[in-house]
């Protein structure tokens, strides 16, 4: 094959890269090894946009080898030429065959195939440096030699699925990516995440044409599989998980829709499927990492971090430089309370990935936890300096600077996050306590309000705004607050004695005593309900 690819690339004619050959059976599920009919032939040639396709074989016939190889016509189907020579099978020519059979192959695609100092003259080559590009990260360089390619001939798929790829990675956090550009590995964005117009414009021209791929190829399910993950990159998951249902249909053995489907039934909030969809995809795929990952997720969300652990574990033997999957164990182990093992799996992600602004975020999470605020407060701005748009870490520094006593500049992270995702209702608590701080009431129940319209179980939202109300003297409404923060969390003792705090304010003892004992069967330790149980006693036998 080398010295016939060298032949005709002398004789200038344009080979399309050998690399590819393997990621074009992939695309189109032929085996790899066994004879390759005319048929499955020309389906590669159509695939490749070639002229024309060259196969060959050499058949071991026990007395004589036989060596066959025909040219065929792509658009017309038919053969241009056929040759056959048979061989002698003696000791000799055995051995060269065994010889040839087992050396290790370099493939020198440098001289033969994609290369950008020249410039492509057939279809085929456009999208061997199409894809020699993507895989390199030039995605505009990669989209204009799809477009190309399109050009040239508007039928043919694997060019709108080539570009439809390009567009998607172009705007979304790659992972790892595939040979060959068959597919890559990213990073799904966190529900909530405000998408940009530019970026909803290319998700829709991705959309777009892989919906083209698929009326060129109805049976593609790597395309409903590549069409799914934009949906559920942008957010529409009923459209993703029908298209994954559509990939598993025509390929039940599509691990990378089971993944993919998993993660759509998880943002859903429906984490038992999503876990089912990644245990599936790790049957068919033992050493699928991300599969791992992702149910590690799931078990955390449901509470279960043994499981999560052992699968961010599994996660992180599978591929030793996973600096996501030591980021979420490192969060898992916090919240057992192993701070040491936590900050241990964050440094370690970042050594594998210095840019992981994720990490220096939760470590500076865990050095707060340990009390180290400088430290945190380093991380949390370095993880700001890689990432300008985290808005859980203007969050967080806001939280280490109040509790430095520095409100002022608590204040303006806890706005920057706000500023940055709307919706982050832990933000908008932690200014509404920033301003209480300052005696600024009005602005706190402001603050509190919103917290508990973005997230209407927040607890936390309703017992402070219970606070400030009661500051106000709004005893009424004070009470209404701790009521509702004690009804989402019946556990919750300074809402328990808060409450009793407003009823003795209104001289009903009974009912504070009843409460400053609630406040104390969950913590008996509580610091203000010892004291106020007996100031209430006392008050009640006057």
């Amino acid at each position: 094959m080398e010295e016939l690819t060298g032949a005709l690339f002398e004789r200038g004619i344009e080979v399309a890269d050998r690399q590819n050959l393997e990621y074009v059976y992939r695309e189109l599920n032929f085996q790899m090894s066994g004879n390759v009919s005319d048929e499955s032939a020309v389906s590669i040639g159509k695939f490749l946009g070639a002229d024309m396709i060259i196969t060959g074989e050499l058949i071991d016939l026990k007395g004589i080898y036989r060596y066959r190889i025909s040219a065929i016509r792509v658009e017309q189907a038919t053969r241009a030429s056929i040759t056959r020579l048979d061989i002698r099978s003696d000791r000799e020519t055995r051995q060269m065959v065994n010889a040839i059979a087992n050396r290790q192959i370099v493939v020198t695609a440098a001289r033969y195939g994609a290369s950008e100092g020249r410039t492509p003259q057939s279809l085929g080559a456009f999208l061997d440096r199409g894809i020699m590009f993507a895989m390199r990260g030039e995605y505009d360089m990669a989209i204009a030699d799809f477009t190309e390619a399109i050009r040239l001939n508007p039928d043919l798929s694997a060019a709108y699925i080539l570009r439809a790829r390009a567009l998607f990675a172009s705007v979304t956090r790659v992972a790892s990516m595939e040979e060959n550009f068959s597919g890559f590995t990213f990073f799904i964005s966190e529900t909530g995440k405000q998408v940009s117009a530019e970026q909803v414009q290319i998700h829709d021209r991705a959309i777009a044409d892989i919906t083209q791929a698929i009326r060129l190829d109805p049976d593609n399910a790597r395309a409903y599989a590549d069409r799914g993950a934009v949906y559920l990159e942008k957010g529409d998951y009923d459209q993703a998980i029908a298209d994954f249902n559509r990939a598993i249909r025509l390929d039940p053995d599509n691990a990378r829709a089971y993944t993919r489907r998993g993660t759509a039934y998880s943002y859903k909030g429906d984490y038992d499927r999503a876990i089912a969809d990644y245990t599936q995809a790790i049957r068919l795929d033992p050493n699928n990492d991300l599969a791992y990952y992702n149910r590690g997720l799931m078990y955390y969300r449901k509470g279960d971090h043994n499981r999560a652990i052992a699968d961010f574990t599994k996660a992180i033997r599978i591929n030793p430089n996973f600096a996501e999957a030591y980021n979420s164990r490192g969060v898992t182990y916090g919240k057992k309370g192993d701070i040491e093992k936590a900050i241990a799996d964050y440094t370690k992600a970042i050594r594998i990935n210095p840019n992981l602004a994720e990490a220096y975020n939760s470590r500076g999470v865990a050095y707060a936890d340990k009390g180290d605020i400088e430290k945190a407060i380093a991380d949390f701005t370095k993880a700001i300096r890689i990432n300008p748009n985290l808005a859980d870490a203007y969050n967080n520094r806001g939280v280490a600077y109040a509790q430095k006593g520095d409100i002022e500049k608590a204040i303006a992270d806890y706005t920057e996050a706000i500023r940055i995702n709307p919706n982050l209702a832990d933000a908008y608590n932690n200014r509404g306590a920033a301003y209480a701080q300052k005696g600024d009431i009005e602005k706190a129940i402001a603050d509190y309000t919103e917290a508990i319209r973005i997230n209407p179980n927040y607890a936390d939202a309703y017992s402070s705004r219970g606070v400030a109300y009661a500051q106000k003297g709004d005893i009424e409404k004070a009470i209404a607050d701790y009521t509702e923060a004690i009804r989402i969390n019946p556990n919750y003792a300074d809402a328990y004695n808060n409450r009793g705090a407003a009823y003795f304010n209104k001289g009903d003892y009974n009912r504070a005593i009843a409460d400053f004992e609630a406040a104390l069967r969950i913590n008996p330790k509580h610091p203000q309900a010892k004291g106020n149980i007996e100031t209430a006693r006392r008050r009640r036998g006057w």
